[in-house]
C-alpha cells in the first residue's frame, strides 16, 4: 500500500506533496502566530516590563567576593523595576550624571549605605523618591549644622556577603560618618547574587539553564516580553523557592550571618560608627528571631519592619506585578531612617564637638 499523496500540476507535469509535510508547516504557522498573538499579549499586559532593562552592570575587578556593579555616569538608562537612573562617577545611582566627590570638607556629614534592589530603589522610577534620597533631603531641611550627603551603594540582588564586602572595598573610600546595612530577609541566601555578563546583563545562575546560550540570541531573546512570563512558570516549575525564610519563620539564625558581623568587624576597625536597618516586609514574622540576635549581639541596629502595616498590600508594591518598597513606602523609610540619624547620630556628634 501507498503513502496517500495529493497530486497537482506544474508546467504541464504533475508534482506529489506528502500530507505529513503540508500538516508540519501548517503546524508551524499555526504556532508561530500563537507566539505572535502571546507576545502581544504579554505586553500589553505590562507583566514583563519591569524585567526589561539596559545594560547597565560592570564586573567589579577590586574584590572577589563583588561581581558587580553598576556603570559609571549613566545617564537616563532604563534600570530593573522601571526605574530610570542616572549614575555618578562612582557607579551609585545619583541625580546627578556623573557627580564626582572630592575630599570630605569639614562641615559635610557623609551616610553611605548599602542594600539589594530595595535599597537601590528598583521599582521607583525617580531617584528623589528613595528613601536614600529622602534621607539626605530630609536631615538637610531639618537641620543646618552639617550638611548631608548620603551614598546609595544599594544593587539589584546583593546577598549580606556582597554587603559587607562593598564596605570593605567601596564604601571607606568616600570617608563615610555612617555607614548603614540595610536588609531583606532574602539578603540571608548567597545563591540569589547572579553574575554579569560582557554586554552588562545580569545572568542568574539557576536561570541561566532556561536561557538559550550565546550573547547575541540572549540579547535577541532580552527584548521579547513574553520570554519573562514563560521563565517565571519555568522557575515555579522546576526550582523550589528558597528556604531561607522558612528557616527564618522557624526561629533559625542562618549561617550566613556572619557576613553581617564581618560588616560590624570592618566598620569597628576603621573607626566608623554603622548601623544595621532591617527594611519593612509585607509578612509578619519573617524576620524570625535575628532582631532578637541583633540584640543579645550587642548590634546598633534599627528594625523598621512594622512599617509595613502601614499600608496595604497594593500600596506597598511597587507596581501591580512588582513586589518591591513603593515610593510611599521610600518615604516613610527614609524620614524614619532620618530621624533615627537625627537624634542618634547628628546631636551626639554636635555634643562632642561642643
Amino acid at each position: 500500500m501507498t503513502p496517500q499523496r495529493d497530486s497537482a500540476t506544474f508546467a504541464g507535469r504533475p508534482v506529489v506533496t506528502r500530507k505529513p509535510l503540508r500538516k508540519f508547516l501548517v503546524a508551524v504557522w499555526v504556532l508561530l502566530i500563537t507566539l505572535g498573538a502571546l507576545e502581544v499579549v504579554a505586553r500589553i499586559w505590562g507583566y514583563s516590563q519591569r524585567h526589561i532593562y539596559d545594560p547597565i552592570y560592570t564586573a567589579f575587578e577590586r574584590s572577589p567576593d563583588i561581581p558587580y556593579i553598576h556603570k559609571p555616569n549613566l545617564t537616563q538608562a532604563r534600570a530593573r523595576g522601571l526605574a530610570v537612573i542616572n549614575t555618578d562617577s562612582l557607579g551609585l545611582r545619583a541625580k546627578i550624571a556623573g557627580a564626582s566627590y572630592g575630599a570630605k570638607q569639614a562641615n559635610e556629614y557623609r551616610i553611605a549605605i548599602v542594600g539589594d534592589s530595595c535599597t537601590f530603589g528598583e521599582g521607583v522610577t525617580r531617584t528623589e523618591d528613595t528613601f536614600a534620597e529622602v534621607l539626605e533631603d530630609t536631615l538637610n531641611r531639618e537641620q543646618k549644622a552639617v550638611t548631608v550627603k548620603v551614598f546609595n551603594y544599594g544593587v539589584s540582588a546583593y546577598s549580606v556577603k556582597e554587603m559587607a564586602a562593598t564596605l570593605q572595598a567601596r564604601m571607606l573610600d568616600i570617608q563615610p560618618d555612617l555607614v548603614v546595612m540595610a536588609m531583606i530577609p532574602q539578603d540571608f541566601s548567597l545563591a540569589r547574587t547572579p553574575t554579569v555578563d560582557d554586554a552588562g546583563y545580569l545572568i542568574d545562575q539557576k536561570l541561566s539553564r532556561l536561557s538559550p546560550p550565546g550573547s547575541m540570541t540572549r540579547q535577541v531573546v532580552r527584548g521579547i516580553h513574553l520570554t519573562y512570563v514563560l521563565r517565571d512558570i519555568g522557575v515555579r516549575w522546576f526550582f523550589s523557592p528558597s528556604d531561607i525564610t522558612e528557616a527564618l519563620s522557624r526561629g533559625e539564625i542562618p549561617e550566613t550571618f556572619d557576613h553581617v558581623k564581618r560588616f560590624r568587624t570592618v566598620a569597628a576597625q576603621r573607626g566608623v560608627p554603622y548601623v544595621v536597618m532591617l527594611l519593612p516586609a509585607r509578612r509578619q514574622g519573617v524576620w524570625g528571631r535575628v532582631p532578637d540576635q541583633l540584640t543579645r549581639d550587642n548590634f546598633t541596629h534599627i528594625d523598621l519592619s512594622s512599617l509595613a502595616n502601614e499600608f496595604t498590600e497594593e500600596q506597598y508594591m511597587a507596581s501591580r506585578f512588582d513586589p518591591h518598597p513603593s515610593p510611599a513606602v521610600h518615604h516613610r523609610i527614609g524620614e524614619t531612617l532620618a530621624d533615627y540619624v537625627r537624634h542618634n547620630h547628628l546631636k551626639r556628634r554636635q555634643v562632642q564637638s561642643n
